[in-house]
């Protein structure tokens, strides 16, 4: 298996940042969460994207952060961190502090505050311009549902993934990830990664190599488990163990999103805190129904 993607292959939590009530980032709470990570057999670790809630972060803040994870993680693990701006200038020059920070790939969302003239041309022309002067691997990072509806076509990727510092992205679009998959160019060192437990195995059977997946900061090793059974040849136990997992975001922590998401993680003995306003934690009742569902499947007593 090539570095590049063995660096890539497997699955990885999209870090959460744990707050306190009043808002101050809890960073014992976060090298507590790396470290109980690490005793499961994830790739590594993608911090700073929307899971991490790195709009409500300061510059500062998100080094801070990153720090901290680069610190804690074992050995081997791969680090990935959202450097993504509205601006390729921006993007880039955090994207250089996140590389001195020990980031190994930088993770960059689709510009989107200009939405109507985000077309193929411009994030072209964005993420060529990044990739350029990037001092590290770039994974572009498609998400319309935190980007103003933006997607990056196949056609896009067709081009962008012949860039030699454009390593691949991350989907977490409504569109087919095959597409993207076929998208990629005979030869070109470029690989697509699932954004969400929903694509996971589907994905995976169709070309994809890892999954940014948000399940897996409560769940890492089940979210393992599913690459580790299809690559021994096992799909159908691997199906399996993606759609239990699927049916457990489907009915409480995916519609709850990233407050749902922390609810979950302090239930099973992370330290998952609390969301930074406007983001509001979860509601009594809605606690409770995480708390069920986690229950019923045997995660709880």
């Amino acid at each position: 298996m090539a570095a590049l993607q063995q660096k890539l292959s497997g699955v990885f939590p999209p870090v959460m940042t744990p707050f306190f009530a009043d808002g101050r980032i809890d960073y014992s709470g976060l090298d507590f969460n790396i470290e109980k990570m690490n005793e499961s057999p994830l790739g590594g670790y993608m911090p700073l994207g929307s899971n991490g809630e790195f709009r409500s972060l300061t510059d500062e803040e998100a080094l801070e952060v990153l720090a901290h994870i680069v610190k804690k993680k074992a050995p081997g693990r791969t680090v990935m961190a959202g450097t993504g701006r509205e601006s390729a200038w921006a993007t880039i020059e955090f994207t250089k502090k996140a590389a001195d920070a020990g980031a190994e790939f930088a993770s960059v969302l689709t510009p989107y505050y200009y939405v109507k003239k985000m077309n193929d041309e411009a994030l072209i022309r964005f993420f060529s311009d990044v990739a350029d002067s990037s001092p590290i691997p770039v994974l572009m990072y498609c998400a319309p549902g935190f980007a103003g509806g933006v997607i990056i076509s196949a056609k896009a990727v067709s081009e962008l993934a012949r860039h030699p510092n454009i390593a691949g992205m991350k989907d977490t679009s409504k569109e087919d990830i095959a597409d993207y998959v076929k998208a990629v160019p005979a030869g070109a060192e470029f690989h697509v990664l699932a954004g969400s437990i929903s694509k996971y195995y589907y994905g995976l059977t169709v070309g994809a190599i890892g999954g940014i997946l948000s399940i897996a900061n409560y769940l890492p090793a089940e979210c393992c488990e599913i690459k580790k059974l299809f690559d021994a040849g096992k799909k159908d136990e691997a199906e399996k163990v993606s759609e239990r997992l699927k049916s457990i975001t489907e009915r409480a922590t995916g519609k709850y999103s990233v407050s749902g998401v922390k609810a979950a993680m302090n239930l099973l003995g992370y330290k998952g805190g609390e969301p930074r306003v406007p983001v509001l934690p979860l509601k009594p009742h809605e606690l409770e129904e995480v708390r069920a569902v986690l229950k019923e499947e045997g995660f709880l007593k």
